[in-house]
């Protein structure tokens, strides 16, 4: 008795002291009334976990507001289908995260511990686990449970070590994120568990990834691709509605053009509504035993905390550009991945694509997220890195600044910061170019500066911002802050231009001028002919020796004049070196193609070295 008074007390001063974080309950009951206790719940129930990374509001919020996003979805579910359960509880993950960490990373802690020594986690794992036992104690229904996303590593965990909160007879998850900790530590033999399971992958690659382990460990359940418009709410939404039929595909669907509006008035055929409460549970100081509270909520006050504040009227545009700078806007951060003479592209393997072609990888920017965390996460996205192998894949570069890549119109926050980062490993054995190969299926390819500017012709802000980074890249080369390996440094066929085109677009040699009444020099005879002509005979020889080695950076020099002939001219002509273009224009004269100059020239060199 005196250890439960002593956790009661410290529980009551954590609370006054505002530093107590416990996991939020909210439900939602279709009945006539408000439920107050776990008895009169109906015989089957759904337990939603919410573990968002990035959250919809800070952890002081009001737990409506916290859950906005999916609260719409949940009403519509009860009032517009009998084989969704009656009752669906919401279990609020988020206050137990500290203000700076990463839901994802912590989960793949906790899992990889529990994994080793069956114990679930303390920060998050453990109290979830908590508040279900309390919250079903005493309840003989059946459950279902829900993950999204980051909280479906969570549910899995749940399942597998040893959850006595009542009967799980069958398990869903939205848009799982399932990292490589979370597919070791879960998925790698039959799970003890033996629920039903259906998988709703956010994108086809991410079911072709992890859907055999999954079915693995679980092979009683459907999966299944959700298009690339569907949310979070409308994923829940429809898998709510499936419960009890065996067309899910069919529900999505139907559930895809869905208005998700949350009406506090709205009541179903038999006269009930949706009744929402919250829940807690604290120690009796009197009976010394864990008690249930449940609040009843406002259901105008849940429609106000989930619908958006009414957009302001419009201004002029000077005031509206001056009341922006007091606003928070959405931040946008990018990585350009380097590998010697090499950038990543990444392309959206989505469908309908998010983009076309190939860009610069980048990410929105999340609360409490530094731009260089963002910019490794963008990173890891196109590249398909685990989070586990981030510090082993990467390395950041400090002495090169971020160059910035405007992608809109509207002003400030119309650009993304793109930071440089570097590719731990080296590439694969075997010749670079090797690497030059282009998979359609893939998120990502590697491109030399005129395969990327080729690939970008048409996209003017990317190529601005990798001049930019080229030039940051070769100073810190220069500079001795970064190496130049594994085929020299990304730009420098921008940068450095070939020494045979810089020899053969040289403008010929003029002798100098003699001044009226001047002697012109002796012409050169006998054996001081002889010498002089066998010294340049000599010196013919070592250009022709030197012919070979100048002839290998051709390859570089093609590859830029076919970019500028493939409907690109405008954009390779003004990243070509300014001395270089300069001494072309001068040079040229009347020939026609680029490629016919950079033909005449190798000519004019070998008949030098002849």
């Amino acid at each position: 008795a005196s250890t439960a008074m002593r956790k009661a007390r410290e529980v009551a001063s954590a609370k006054a002291a505002g530093v107590y974080a416990t996991a939020g309950c909210l439900s939602a009951t279709l009945s006539h009334a408000h439920p107050k206790r776990t008895s009169s719940l109906p015989e089957h129930i759904a337990i939603v976990l919410w573990l968002p990374e990035s959250p919809r509001a800070s952890a002081d919020s009001s737990i409506a507001v916290r859950l906005g996003s999916i609260l719409p979805a949940i009403q519509r579910a009860l009032l517009s289908s009998e084989s969704a359960p009656p009752a669906i509880f919401v279990i609020d993950c988020s206050p137990l995260m500290p203000s700076s960490g990463s839901a994802r990373a912590i989960m793949d802690k906790e899992i990889s511990d529990s994994g080793a020594d069956r114990h679930l986690g303390k920060q998050i794992s453990k109290p979830v686990s908590r508040v279900l036992d309390r919250l079903c104690s005493g309840y003989r229904g059946s459950i279902t449970l829900f993950g999204i996303q980051e909280s479906a590593p969570l549910a899995l965990c749940l399942l597998e070590h040893g959850a006595k909160w009542g009967t799980v007879t069958r398990a869903a998850l939205l848009k799982p994120h399932l990292s490589s900790a979370a597919v070791n530590a879960l998925l790698v033999k039959p799970a003890q568990a033996k629920v039903t399971l259906d998988v709703l992958y956010e994108s086809e690659r991410d079911c072709q990834r992890r859907d055999g382990a999954v079915r693995h460990s679980y092979p009683d359940g459907t999966s299944h691709v959700l298009d690339s418009h569907v949310t979070v709410g409308r994923a829940l939404h429809a898998a709510l509605l499936s419960l009890g039929t065996a067309d899910l595909r069919g529900t999505l669907l139907e559930a895809g053009g869905a208005s998700l509006q949350l009406d506090p008035d709205e009541i179903d055929s038999s006269g009930r509504a949706v009744w929402w409460s919250e829940w807690s549970f604290e120690l009796n100081t009197r009976t010394k035993q864990p008690q249930t509270v449940v609040s009843s909520l406002n259901a105008r006050e849940v429609a106000r905390a989930v619908s958006p504040p009414e957009a302001a009227p419009p201004q002029p545009l000077a005031a509206a550009a001056g009341a922006a700078k007091g606003v928070d806007q959405q931040k946008w951060v990018g990585a350009l991945v380097l590998r010697g003479n090499r950038c990543v592209l990444a392309r959206s393997l989505d469908s309908p694509r998010a983009w076309l072609g190939m860009r610069i990888p980048r990410a929105a920017l999340r609360p409490s997220e530094s731009e260089a965390d963002a910019a490794l996460r963008a990173a890891m996205d196109s590249c398909d890195i685990d989070e586990s192998y981030k510090d082993t894949e990467l390395e950041r570069l400090p002495a090169i600044p971020p160059a910035a890549l405007h992608i809109g119109e509207t002003g400030e926050a119309s650009f993304a910061l793109i930071h440089p980062l570097y590719a731990a490993r080296p590439p694969p054995p075997g010749a670079l170019e090797d690497a030059d190969l282009t998979d359609d299926e893939d998120s990502y390819d590697w491109y030399t500066w005129p395969r990327a500017v080729h690939v970008l012709r048409h996209d003017a802000a990317s190529l601005a911002a990798l001049r930019t980074l080229a030039c940051g890249v070769a100073a810190a080369v220069g500079a001795g802050a970064v190496a130049s390996k594994w085929g020299g440094y990304f730009g420098q066929e921008w940068l450095e231009p070939s020494p045979l085109a810089a020899a053969a677009l040289a403008p010929p040699a003029v002798p100098p001028l003699v001044a009226v009444g001047e002697t012109k020099p002796a012409t050169l005879g006998g054996a001081a002919a002889a010498a002089a002509a066998a010294r340049a005979a000599g010196g013919t020889m070592a250009a022709a020796a030197d012919v070979t080695g100048r002839l290998s950076s051709l390859e570089a020099k093609v590859e830029l004049i076919l970019a500028r002939m493939d409907g690109g001219a405008a954009v390779g002509a003004a990243l070509e070196a300014p001395a270089a273009a300069s001494a072309a224009n001068a040079g040229a004269g009347g020939q026609g193609a680029p490629l016919a100059l950079l033909k005449e020239a190798a000519r004019a060199v070998g008949e030098r070295a002849r």
